[in-house]
């Protein structure tokens, strides 16, 4: 009889403070328009309500709790779409925090999963706001993270990229996509030994701090990159691999993988609307060309 381990997602939503995406606060304030300007999160927004938010809804295990961190300098208007667009997750928190460190912003959830007195286990995984993970995520999360010790870091490294066709189309596409500790989905093992959230280490090598357990065998994630993504190194460099090998010999036989995962595994999305969202996304540039939330 194993022990209970509840499992939390974490989610930063333009949150404005000291992570490692690009957008940093600064003296000025200057990143703070950049971060909250209104076509940027209307954008995030498209990708959020089409892709992330619709991927945990529909998730076979439904005992996870998803804290969505954001900051209290976001303008009201967006605070109260992402407060709405919550509603619809059971076990969704918003979190507007004052904190301009990531640690600290979530540190009083990591303590809450290890109640009473920090004295439990409990699992972590992270996901970027415009990506996905596959409807059976928390359930294969919760198989294989029972019996692992704390600090035991969980790679799900197999799934699918969707990215622009090319820099003036504005379609997407997508294929499939595998890369050993990707951090889309990447999950701790927590304690009182161990209260690191997955947001607050260098992903690609935590295998030389930490055990690393790797799940390879399904396709657990979408990832977007996009001309747009808070991640900008080598962005470029990426998408422009990626448009090449779309047009490589091997390219009707991505379709195929890439529509068998999909049907297999994210039941809530199409390769046809996948592909569209990239597309449609450009064309969005203020939350008033969004379709209210109900």
């Amino acid at each position: 009889m194993f022990d209970y381990r509840p499992i939390y997602g974490h989610i930063r939503f333009s949150y404005y403070g000291f992570t490692d995406t690009r957008l940093k606060p600064t003296p000025d304030d200057s990143a703070l328009a950049e971060l909250y300007d209104e076509t940027r999160m209307a954008r995030r927004f498209h990708l959020f309500e089409n892709l992330t938010l619709p991927s945990l809804i529909a998730q076979t295990d439904r005992k996870f709790t998803t804290v969505i961190m954001s900051s209290d300098v976001m303008p009201d208007r967006f605070k109260e779409r992402l407060v709405a667009l919550a509603a619809r997750l059971p076990g969704a928190v918003v979190e507007f925090s004052t904190e301009r460190r990531g640690d600290l912003a979530f540190r009083k959830f990591m303590g809450e999963s290890l109640a009473p007195r920090v004295r439990g286990t409990a699992i972590h995984f992270r996901l970027d706001d415009d990506d996905a993970l596959s409807s059976s995520y928390i359930a294969r999360l919760r198989q294989i993270s029972q019996t692992l010790p704390p600090s035991t870091h969980i790679s799900f490294p197999t799934g699918i990229m969707l990215f622009p066709s090319g820099r003036d189309e504005p379609s997407g596409a997508s294929m499939p996509h595998q890369r050993f500790l990707t951090a889309i989905g990447l999950a701790t093992v927590n304690s009182a030994s161990f209260t690191k959230n997955p947001f607050q280490m260098m992903h690609s090598n935590v295998w030389t701090r930490w055990p690393v357990i790797s799940e390879p065998s399904f396709p657990a994630f979408i990832r977007t990159q996009h001309f747009a993504n808070d991640t900008a190194a080598k962005q470029d460099r990426i998408i422009s691999g990626l448009q090449r090998e779309r047009f490589s010999r091997r390219a009707d036989r991505y379709i195929e993988q890439v529509e068998t995962a999909l049907a297999g595994h994210f039941p809530f999305i199409t390769r046809q609307r996948l592909d569209g969202l990239l597309g449609e996304g450009l064309a969005v540039n203020s939350l008033s060309d969004l379709p209210p939330v109900a």
